[in-house]
């Protein structure tokens, strides 16, 4: 499959890398800039990739979002911690062998929460709570959920 000649990006990531799941295809696992559903600002995994440029600067996925690609990373560099558990949480159950993702320490429910967390202050413009406080990141979430909710629809 190759990109039309008015092919136009719906979404951009970067830093991003690609990974192969269990059921033999290729998604995309990146920081979403821009993303038209998600909102961006925040990690995310794509549907199966459809295409690459042939410098690796563009993606189409099965879900019909048109990458625009930045920095390329690889597994073994995760650019910090919230990427390593966001991974771990959105990719890990997908890969044929679960154990190749990175370590994250504690309950993945709660490190899950707490990149939750990180990209509603993105959006809000606050600060996220630690991630060494569970009961920090719950209350952020609960004090905040209202506001971003609005903030997403628009409002």
């Amino acid at each position: 499959m190759t990109a039309p000649d008015d092919w136009r990006p719906n979404a951009r990531m970067d830093p991003w890398c690609s990974v192969d799941i269990d059921v033999g295809a290729e998604i995309l696992f990146g920081y979403a800039v821009e993303h038209n559903v998600l909102g961006g600002l925040s990690w995310a995994r794509s549907s199966r990739v459809m295409w690459f440029s042939a410098d690796y600067s563009r993606a189409q996925t099965m879900s019909g979002r048109r990458y625009s690609l930045g920095q390329r990373f690889e597994l073994d560099q995760f650019p910090n911690e919230e990427a390593k558990v966001a991974f771990a949480v959105l990719v890990a159950p997908y890969l044929d062998d679960p154990h190749l993702a990175p370590p994250v320490e504690g309950d993945l429910f709660v490190a899950g929460r707490w990149v939750l967390a990180c990209k509603m202050a993105r959006h809000l413009k606050t600060a996220a709570p630690p991630r060494s406080d569970p009961d920090a990141v719950e209350e952020f979430i609960m004090f905040n959920q209202n506001r971003y909710s609005r903030l997403l629809m628009g409002e």
